[in-house]
């Protein structure tokens, strides 16, 4: 790490305090640190010196009585406590510290001064002092001026690749801002080109949550050797939304680069709510506008249709309608998880190059996509699938699940595509085994999802399949499930023997019992086909 507000060694003895002053040691490097300023009268202060980098402040007096061996041992005590230099006042007090002395000092990397006894002790507290705390001033108005340059990038409309800019103006290092919300990564590639992927990589590694609430500085290895990382948190509503990330990749990180992407975080945490506060209110006017397209009101849905266009939708083109739900039994928060989730299926139909729009309406997220002439059902399913993919790689924490609707030309028969993809959700819910179910692709249970024969339906489930299930509820069997595996099986003994985990002879017990309460014969075609159309209703009704 490099602190430009420490004072190095070197420039306390530049300063022109001391041109009257001696060096007595041989040093090749001053480049130590300095700290403090300490006076010391009596040789048992050195109990008292605790800081590392001090200037100690003395006169010969304390060695007037002093043997060489003597004075040897006080200054190898004094070189333990890390002291930067000791000052002596040497006369009138003696004539000289011994060459033995001086000797020991040197190899001991002490550096000890004979101070011009004409220079006061207070003088040299103000001067140093002085000089340290100017360092400090100057990195301060840095960083604010820093933080004022990020301001006003936000004030004039920027956003956070602008922010990114204005940051890398003094900080040379490269920085990322991640943004776990919604799941982005920020970076001004063309600045560091050649480094870019390696980089890029060591941050998309980094696992951080809610939890990293503390500042990072630590190293990595980079094409094969060590540098500094200092990962910072971004906090909004007190919670880490995100953290800053920055590489020691040509120097070491700097205290200014700490300081100034600390009072930084701040604006990118408003920028951060800009963006979520953005959404919400876009998608409460896109609300009203699709509340108005989906409803069985005609004269709703022709007002809807009269303002598409300030969506940029044709009223005569082809319309889909694809539901997606995002659940968790884990996580809580279902406002932050419908958001991120949008922002991520934002990001895709941008990509599409179609007319789109996308609602977060109570626990579910509806995107109506307007496709070009000529595109149907294999287009859908090509985004579909993209949707789907990021989604489970991004939000890894939930359960995804799709249902998509019938394509329909013209805006408003839009309310259609949406029953369907409803229909198509609740299959991939709870009846058919695919997170990503087409409406179109549901075969016989398009029908049977039809609410208007829904009394039909729970009719010929009693008369069908219903003796079977209260048999099994009075009984505790398995005959429904038997049946299931019958059809799965198609009718194989030997295959629903080894999914059942039960012997050949067991199975057929069973199908003899399951006809003889269903009262059907399964060599008969119609009785199959009944039995098998009564086990997906009886998936349906249990909603």
């Amino acid at each position: 790490m490099i602190n430009e507000s420490n004072v190095l060694l070197k420039e306390v003895l530049a300063l022109p305090l001391f041109n009257t002053s001696k060096l007595l040691t041989e040093h090749e490097e001053l480049s130590m640190q300095v700290t403090s300023v300490n006076v010391m009268l009596d040789k048992e202060i050195i109990d008292w010196i605790g800081q590392d980098g001090q200037i100690i402040l003395t006169t010969g007096q304390i060695f007037e009585k002093l043997l060489v061996q003597e004075q040897i041992e006080f200054f190898r005590a004094i070189a333990e406590k890390n002291v930067a230099v000791v000052f002596i006042k040497i006369a009138p007090y003696i004539e000289a510290l011994a060459p033995e002395v001086i000797k020991v000092c040197s190899e001991l990397n002490l550096a000890v001064v004979d101070l011009e006894y004409q220079v006061s002790f207070t003088e040299i507290f103000s001067t140093v002092y002085s000089l340290m705390f100017a360092r400090q001033s100057a990195v301060l108005q840095r960083v604010e001026n820093l933080h004022k340059d990020t301001m006003n990038v936000v004030v004039s409309g920027g956003n956070l690749d602008d922010i990114l800019k204005s940051i890398q103006k003094t900080i040379t290092s490269p920085v990322f801002i991640r943004d776990y919300y919604f799941e982005d990564t920020y970076f001004i590639k063309k600045a560091f080109e050649d480094d870019y992927a390696l980089l890029y990589e060591n941050i998309e590694g980094i696992q951080l949550d809610n939890k990293n609430s503390k500042i990072i500085w630590d190293t990595v290895t980079f094409k094969d050797r060590e540098i500094e990382r200092l990962i910072i948190p971004i906090f909004v509503k007190n919670q880490v939304f995100g953290h800053i990330v920055t590489y020691g990749k040509d120097s070491a990180i700097s205290n200014y680069d700490k300081l100034g992407l600390e009072a930084t975080s701040n604006i990118i945490a408003l920028e951060f709510l800009k963006k979520i506060s953005v959404q919400e209110v876009e998608n409460k006017y896109k609300l009203e506008f699709f509340d108005d397209l989906i409803s069985l009101d005609e004269v709703r849905r022709t007002k809807a249709v009269e303002r598409a266009p300030n969506f940029r939708f044709s009223e005569s083109a082809n319309y889909v309608i694809v539901n997606v739900n995002v659940s968790s039994k884990q996580v809580l928060d279902e406002s932050e998880k419908a958001i991120k989730a949008a922002y991520l299926i934002e990001m895709i139909c941008k990509d599409m190059g179609r007319a789109y729009m996308i609602l977060n309406k109570s626990d579910r997220i509806y995107v109506l996509i307007m496709l070009k002439e000529g595109e149907g059902v294999t287009t859908v399913k090509k985004y579909v699938k993209y949707i789907y993919d990021i989604l489970k790689s991004k939000m890894k924490k939930y359960q995804t699940q799709i249902g998509v609707g019938r394509v329909y030309k013209g805006l408003n028969q839009v309310h259609k595509s949406l029953q369907d993809a409803s229909k198509a959700l609740e299959a991939a819910t709870y009846y058919i085994e695919d997170e990503v179910v087409l409406f179109e692709e549901m075969g016989i249970y398009k029908i049977l999802s039809n609410s208007a024969i829904k009394n039909e339906l729970e009719i010929f489930y009693k008369d069908i399949l219903e003796p079977l299930a209260l048999y099994d509820k009075r009984k505790d069997t398995e005959l429904v499930k038997t049946l299931e595996v019958y059809f799965e099986c198609n009718g194989n003994l030997k295959k629903m023997s080894e999914h059942l985990y039960t012997h050949y002879n067991t199975v057929l017990y069973r199908l003899s019992r399951i006809q003889e309460i269903m009262k059907i014969d399964l060599d008969k075609e119609e009785h199959r086909y009944a039995a098998q159309t009564a086990l997906k209703v009886h998936k349906i009704l249990k909603l």
